[in-house]
């Protein structure tokens, strides 16, 4: 593609004037001076992908024969083959610019892989998803993978733009389909089955899921693709499998996929983040299993391998506090429990505290709501880019990411720690022990931290620049720009967590469900709809550990009059208590939950 020169990112009145912009938020303090009206700033996609028509394309064709022998990198990632479609509207007439139109296919695979390819460069040892290169340059145009590579392409282009006379949904869905049907026939071969390029088109199944989000059941789709690609690793061999580094490199995504599936997972409805967080079912293999072949030393290994460490503790602790009876035995067993969470939290505080240098995240600055006037706001902490306090910059987004699964993680122990606490004291208030105010000090700690990291992943701009390095990107395509896929989608989980707790404050929550409202919107991640979303039988907010602690314990055998019921099924419901009900002094056991 012909490169057009910097794009401007000043407001429309001050391009329409020619003069430069001081890209202020939200509007322009020089259409402010002279009195002019703003007419506000492009949608960043709208930058990035501009049309090339007019003088634009005449200057530049003064220009083509000089850049005609020179090749780019970009030229390389034209992983997606584009074909004639049934659904295509021919246009009437050409366009003037349609020998320097990039075709769709291309635009569609270069923008994925700005978003989602992350190359390993500098000190960082890590990147995202760089194994697709290689597989694809040797992968035919109708195998599982190059399916799987243009079913997310299409979807992702599709959720941030629309393309003249081609429905992009569709083409998606029927990569999609075309991508299931290779897969299936792919397992079935004994070859193929746990061949490089079908385990990589599973893993690219599973983010498809993230990217349309068509309705809740693609949850279980979700699941069922990580299953596979565990069944795949398993089927292959462990140490055969990281003999190579395509093989290790594969062997590393699949456990970051099993580690988020049982710390929380990116795709979580409202109902099933509780069934997550209360869930009983066993890692596969164990951790050592996982963590012993791959990538084991990384900063990002080290919080994968405390993200299954917890998710080993929570399934003892669930199936213990299921129980409710409270014999000496058991608690005895909660107090070891409990002990081993509270090694575990001491753990990750003690490592991320000693960080090498070169993984440290930096305070930029420090903004107060005096500086963002909530007030002048419609949806008021919703609609703002920054929460009020420190703003934190990091050498890359892979490090952004193992250090807030760090944080959740932590978050996690603590309010597993409150459970465990609640346990054991009842039918005493658990908020009076001495582990909810220790516990309650470490999420009152973290919480304000992940909130800091956010307005990096999102790409926030601080007085007109980006906080990052400007110019070109660690991705395998394209720039750096406002905002890209892959750390938002590193943003899921955190901020559902945040949406979630107990110990939030209601401003946090209202923030954290702006920012996914943000990345469902307008980085094209639908998915964030789905986890922003309340129960839409009953109205209800999920809160933990509350409702855990409600739960816990009421596994009571089935009442032998009335076969599978539960003997406390006709008793009349107790109401958790969360945050927002602590300053009523008196809460009546049977009201009904109401929304916060």
């Amino acid at each position: 593609m012909v490169y057009g020169g910097k794009p401007s990112r000043g407001c429309r009145t001050c391009r329409a004037r020619r003069i430069k912009c001081d890209e202020g938020k939200p509007t322009c303090k020089r259409c402010e001076k002279s009195k002019r009206e703003c007419g506000g700033y492009r949608p960043e996609f709208e930058i990035v992908h501009r049309d090339q028509t007019g003088s634009t394309l005449r200057r530049l064709r003064k220009t083509a024969s000089v850049h005609q022998q020179q090749s780019t990198d970009s030229l390389q990632l034209v992983f997606v083959r584009e074909e004639p479609q049934p659904w295509r509207r021919q246009s009437l007439s050409p366009t003037p610019g349609s020998a320097l139109a990039v075709p769709l296919a291309h635009r569609a695979s270069c923008y994925f892989a700005s978003n989602f390819i992350l190359l390993s460069v500098g000190v960082a040892p890590h990147g995202f998803m760089e194994y697709l290169l290689p597989l694809m340059d040797t992968e035919p145009s109708g195998s599982a993978l190059r399916h799987a590579f243009n079913a997310c392409a299409f979807a992702l282009l599709g959720n941030r733009a629309k393309a003249d006379g081609v429905n992009l949904p569709q083409l998606s869905l029927k990569e999609h389909t075309l991508a299931l049907a290779q897969t299936h026939k792919a397992l079935d071969h004994s070859a193929m089955a746990t061949a490089d390029s079908t385990l990589a088109a599973v893993l690219l199944l599973c983010l498809y899921e993230s990217i349309t989000a068509i309705r809740e059941s693609r949850m279980l789709a979700w699941r069922s693709h990580i299953d596979g690609a565990i069944n795949i690793v398993k089927a292959r061999g462990r140490d055969e499998m990281c003999k190579t580094r395509m093989g290790s490199l594969l062997f590393s995504a699949v456990r970051h996929h099993l580690a988020m599936s049982h710390l929380g997972g990116p795709i979580l409805t409202t109902l099933q983040i509780s069934r997550v967080l209360s869930s009983g079912l066993p890692l596969p293999f164990g951790v050592d299993w996982w963590m012993s072949a791959g990538d084991t030393s990384s900063v990002f290994a080290t919080c994968q391998r405390f993200a299954l460490e917890f998710s080993e503790l929570r399934v003892e602790a669930n199936h213990l506090l299921a129980n409710g009876l409270r014999s000496s035995e058991l608690c005895f067993q909660a107090k070891q429990l409990a002990r081993r969470v509270e090694i575990l939290g001491d753990g990750i505080a003690s490592w991320l505290a000693s960080i090498p240098a070169d993984f440290r995240f930096q305070p930029i600055c420090w903004v107060s709501e005096h500086d963002i006037d909530v007030s002048r706001r419609d949806g008021g902490y919703g609609e703002m880019d920054v929460f009020p306090g420190r703003v934190d910059i990091y050498p890359d987004f892979i490090t952004a990411m193992a250090w807030n699964i760090g944080r959740v993680t932590r978050l996690l122990l603590a309010s597993l720690n409150i459970r465990i606490a609640a346990w054991l004291c009842a039918p005493a208030d658990y908020r009076m022990t001495v582990e909810y105010e220790t516990s309650k000090r470490v999420c009152q700690d973290v919480i304000p931290d992940i909130l800091a990291s956010v307005p990096y992943h999102l790409g926030w701009r601080m007085n007109g620049k980006t906080l990052g390095t400007p110019g070109l990107s660690a991705f395998a395509c394209g720039e750096e720009g406002s905002y890209k896929a892959l750390p938002s989608l590193f943003l899921l989980w955190s901020l559902t967590v945040i949406k979630n707790h107990d110990l939030s404050t209601e401003d946090q929550r209202t923030w954290a469900r702006g920012r996914l409202r943000f990345i469902a919107e307008e980085v094209g991640l639908k998915y964030a709809h789905i986890v922003n979303e309340r129960l839409t039988t009953s109205r209800v907010n999920i809160r933990f550990p509350s409702m855990m602690i409600y739960q816990d314990g009421r596994a009571a055998p089935v009442d032998p009059l009335h076969r599978g019921v539960p003997a406390f099924a006709q008793a009349p419901a107790a109401v958790p208590l969360t945050p927002e009900r602590l300053a009523s002094t008196h809460v009546p056991p049977s009201a009904p939950i109401s929304n916060p």
